[in-house]
């Protein structure tokens, strides 16, 4: 129980760590676009999510086959030397790769969530995954201050020197108290001319890497879209080579199932009814926290000619809700069904959105729409965790999770870009210009809302994992799967 215990806090602080790159980032903006522009501050913020949505995949996938442990740590020592990077940057290239290193913990909060199901009892898996939510809650109550006081007294860089102390402190504790795993490959069955050894130690890392530059072709396209315009040669061009290296990585994996090869992702388990249903919403819902979260920070000031600190006072309510909204949207999923949390995080979220649109801003009411919005954000975390647990077997639970991480990278990418940027399409930010990126917020909000009414996913009390379907296939097919997990727990 208590080696559970531990595992559950480090897990928390772990996915501090993806939030905080981001939120952390936000108040140094202003301090980010007076050193470098402002066209650069914002690539600073834009390419930590094409970094994450490109190396998402390959995480998931290595995952699975060598363990949840190894890729969790490994994760963390990119994000290390890249904050490194960033806090020793003496010019735009060197600090834009410090974030590409950081975007590799992108994929840390979607392994928690495999590696809760591997520890833990199914019955306390809905409820676990809702406190390992917190993490984003604690995240939420810290950032704003954190970063307003460090922005304010050391510029941008006491924001990454932050981060790396951090995680510094964390890697140690994750290598002591996470479970190991040896893990067991999946089997393919032997093709002609070449052995059954052979053909399980086949990985298709390549077909990981074009759907993660297909991934990150088609966030740049939208990002683009925000500055340049649509009409910009490189947002269809980006665009055009996303859908490209989309069909070819469809055709490839196609290709590699039917030769007996295992593929980089499971086309079955990406369009099985769950998975269908769960990305779309994870999309629409990440981009109305992202764009929100990019937004409110900002606006503040502006409007209060105020500095990064003192606008923490204006928005830690938010945090302190998702702190609940996390452990809550668990009790909704195992009392009730993941559906119904999901609709009752987008609802408040879609609320929030529309409250900040038309209402006053005075503190008290900034205040208690920002606590309703953390706590569709705790809501939204939760569902959607649970949702994917309950579509996805055990032995593909980190690359399931792990496209639930990649869509939401391309929802933050595109919530930024698309909503956050109408603030700016009628020239400098005002009331006004704020008040129709929100209302945009709000619609699609309301669209993530109807998206989870029509799920046929997710109606029924979460079960942990143990009502997820198990991969079908083809009789016929020449690839089989060994029915043991894919990892085995071992003492770390």
């Amino acid at each position: 129980m208590l080696r559970r215990v531990a595992v559950l806090v480090v897990l928390v602080l772990l996915t501090e760590t993806a939030p905080l790159e981001i939120s952390l980032v936000y108040p140094a903006v202003p301090s980010l676009s007076h050193e470098f522009g402002a066209a650069a501050a914002d690539i600073v913020v834009a390419v930590v999510s094409l970094s994450a949505a490109m190396s998402i995949p390959v995480t998931g996938r290595l995952a699975d086959r060598l363990g949840i442990k190894r890729l969790m740590l490994a994760c963390s020592g990119a994000f290390a030397a890249g904050s490194l990077l960033c806090a020793l940057a003496n010019g735009l290239p060197m600090l834009v790769a410090g974030r590409i290193l950081q975007g590799a913990v992108g994929g840390l909060l979607s392994l928690s969530y495999a590696l809760v199901r591997k520890v833990f009892p199914p019955s306390q898996v809905p409820l676990v995954l809702g406190v390992a939510a917190t993490g984003i809650g604690v995240s939420g109550v810290a950032a704003p201050f954190l970063g307003g006081h460090l922005t304010d007294v050391y510029g941008f860089r006491g924001v990454f020197w932050f981060l790396l102390a951090l995680v510094l402190v964390m890697l140690p504790c994750a290598a002591l108290v996470l479970p190991g795993e040896r893990p067991v490959p999946i089997v393919p069955a032997p093709r002609a001319g070449r052995s059954a050894s052979r053909a399980r130690q086949r990985l298709d890392m390549p077909g990981a890497l074009l759907l993660g530059t297909a991934l990150g072709a088609a966030l740049t396209g939208v990002g683009r879209s925000s500055s340049a315009g649509w009409t910009a040669w490189e947002v269809p061009a980006s665009l055009a080579a996303a859908l490209l290296l989309g069909l070819v990585f469809v055709r490839r994996e196609r290709r590699l199932a039917r030769a007996g090869v295992e593929p980089a992702v499971d086309l079955e388990l990406l369009t099985s009814p769950g998975m269908r249903s769960t990305l779309p919403l994870a999309a629409l819902g990440t981009a109305v926290v992202a764009a929100v979260g990019f937004l409110l920070p900002q606006m503040v000031q502006d409007e209060q000619h105020i500095g990064a600190l003192d606008a923490a006072l204006w928005t830690f309510p938010l945090g302190m809700a998702t702190l609940l909204g996390g452990p809550l949207g668990g009790v909704v999923a195992r009392r009730h069904s993941p559906r119904h949390a999901a609709l009752l995080a987008t609802a408040l979220l879609a609320a929030a959105a529309l409250g900040l649109a038309v209402l006053p801003h005075d503190r008290p009411q900034i205040g208690l729409l920002v606590a309703v919005f953390g706590l569709g954000l705790g809501l939204q975390y939760s569902a959607l965790s649970n949702l994917v647990t309950e579509a996805v077997p055990p032995t593909q639970a980190a690359t399931g999770t792990a496209l639930l991480a990649a869509c939401s990278q391309l929802g933050a990418g595109a919530g930024v870009a698309l909503l956050g940027g109408l603030r700016d399409t009628s020239g400098p930010a005002s009331p006004a210009a704020y008040s129709l990126a929100y209302l945009a917020c709000a619609a699609c909000g309301a669209l993530a809302f109807t998206t989870a009414s029509l799920m046929r996913h997710g109606r029924t009390p979460a079960t942990g994992g143990t009502g997820a379907p198990e991969r079908r296939r083809d009789p016929n097919s020449p690839t089989t799967h060994a029915p043991s997990p894919t990892t085995k727990e071992t003492p770390a």
